[in-house]
């Protein structure tokens, strides 16, 4: 199956901030790298799960995956074409963890889904459009007299379905959905997830789904990349990610959510400590530093090592045992 998304060693840095005194002693600016040579797939209809803790580049890498930042090092290509830039024929799509400040105030939610419409199907004559803003807004399941309503006269749920509305308004192939549930209750959670569901079953849309609630992601996604200060650090099918979690970090990970269940009971001893400052140049594994595992070895530079064609590890410890059922 021919890939529908490719991002090969994609990388990302922004510079620190110097104070005046660090003016005057002439101290470099510092640079945050908060995607470190991140390489990933995506197939048409496939859900990919991005974890890991606020910090760790999740948000970063999907603001590069649909073309809002560029990258500083290597490529992300949406069926076979290197993207320079938000696509132009938005057949990628973002749907973002604030629905509120990612709609316009001023602007009614007609006006807001109606100017998408003008800017990618301009096409459509205006009785089309509104149907199309008629038509989109009952499939994330609003009625058409939301349309003349305006984002703070909605709830959260309902803004969110707004944003999802307007991402799927120029047709795309596939949704890039940054948090998009985690300021909701759970009740509207549900309801978001189960409408995301119902998205790729019925239209075949793909989604990278970023989270750090594992409970929803085991529930939603097909696929899952572990993510830790900027790298990928882990990457396995949903199922066997959750039934033999193969690095430390995914362990623990796993070991903090209460009531998964985990049937390998492969939970490792709990990480300690917080993500170490983003600036922070850290030789070896990445995790070596809260890894009640680490050893002198772990110093060196971990390479991600590909076992299978969906399973991959950053971790010298992990064997093709480890990984056997």
């Amino acid at each position: 199956m021919s890939e529908l998304l490719s991002i090969q060693d994609i990388q990302r840095r922004f510079p620190g901030r110097r104070t005046p005194i660090d003016v005057l002693r002439r101290k470099p600016v510092s640079e945050l790298v908060a995607v470190a040579g991140v390489s990933l797939q995506v197939q048409p209809g496939e859900v990919l799960g991005i974890v890991g803790e606020s910090g760790c580049g999740k948000s970063t890498l999907a603001r590069l995956a649909v073309g809002l930042h560029p990258p500083d090092g290597g490529s992300v290509r949406l069926l076979g074409e290197e993207m320079h830039g938000p696509d132009p024929a938005g057949r990628i799509q973002m749907v973002f963890q604030d629905p509120y400040a990612s709609l316009n105030p001023r602007m009614s939610i007609g006006a807001l889904l109606s100017e998408t419409l003008q800017r990618y199907r301009p096409d459509l004559n205006p009785q089309q459009r509104k149907d199309e803003v008629i038509g989109v807004l009952g499939r994330v399941g609003l009625p058409p007299e939301i349309a003349a309503r305006y984002p703070h006269h909605l709830s959260g749920g309902q803004r969110q379905r707004v944003s999802i509305a307007r991402a799927l308004s120029p047709r795309p192939r596939l949704l890039v959905a940054d948090e998009p549930v985690s300021a909701l209750d759970a009740s509207v959670q549900a309801q978001i997830i189960n409408l995301l569901q119902r998205l790729v079953a019925e239209d075949g849309i793909a989604i990278i789904f970023i989270s750090h609630d594992m409970q929803v992601v085991r529930h939603l996604c097909d696929r899952v990349a572990v993510m830790y200060l900027g790298e990928i650090v882990e990457m396995q099918p949903v199922e066997a990610l959750f039934a033999n979690p193969l690095h430390p970090y995914t362990r623990a990970l796993i070991a903090a959510v209460p009531d998964i269940q985990n049937r390998r009971s492969a939970k490792g001893p709990p990480v300690s400590g917080e993500l170490p400052d983003a600036f922070t140049r850290i030789t070896g594994c990445r995790f070596r530093l809260r890894c009640p595992l680490a050893e002198s070895t772990c110093k060196a530079p971990q390479e991600l090592r590909q076992f299978d064609a969906q399973t991959a590890v950053r971790c010298w410890k992990t064997s093709v045992e480890r990984i056997a059922p």
